[in-house]
């Protein structure tokens, strides 16, 4: 955890919001929660892709740029704008998804700790999310640590 303050405050805020009881919510809030994540990573995905367009990279005259790891010209690997749309769409699409399936999980998973006498089950809820955005941050710190060690140049 590089940032320990940041990676607190993240788990905190999961938590935070796991209390929140999504049954309540009216119909478009719901629709809302489903949506707005998938329309987000379209359009970043979108942005990102736009950024990406490899017109930065110096040429030689005569030249086609070359990736660092496989030699392939960078123009070969390049997907077509179809295909790219496609492939936001769906990456949205999937997010939907998963979304709307984490409404149906969480109300599941609360009706089953009311089932076996949770009293407060958003709070039994919210001690895991806690937990497991810690554990992710701690994972993606190591990660990024072996990624780092592998990349040193040799001595």
């Amino acid at each position: 955890m590089n940032d320990l303050v940041l990676s607190l405050t993240g788990s905190a805020a999961a938590g935070a919001l796991t209390l929140i009881c999504p049954s309540g919510w009216s119909p478009r809030v719901r629709a809302a929660y489903v949506v707005v994540p998938g329309v987000l990573v379209v359009a970043a995905g979108a942005w990102a892709l736009s950024r990406s367009t490899g017109d930065d990279e110096s040429v030689d005259s005569g030249t086609e740029p070359r990736s660092p790891t496989d030699g392939v010209p960078v123009s070969a690997q390049r997907l077509p704008v179809a295909a790219r749309a496609a492939l936001l769409l769906s990456l949205g699409a999937a997010t939907c998804g998963i979304q709307a399936a984490s409404l149906r999980i969480d109300a599941r998973l609360e009706r089953w700790l009311v089932g076996r006498g949770a009293t407060h089950p958003r709070r039994w809820m919210a001690a895991p999310a806690v937990l497991a955005s810690l554990g992710m941050d701690a994972a993606g710190d190591r990660v990024s640590t072996l990624a780092g060690e592998n990349h040193r140049p040799p001595s």
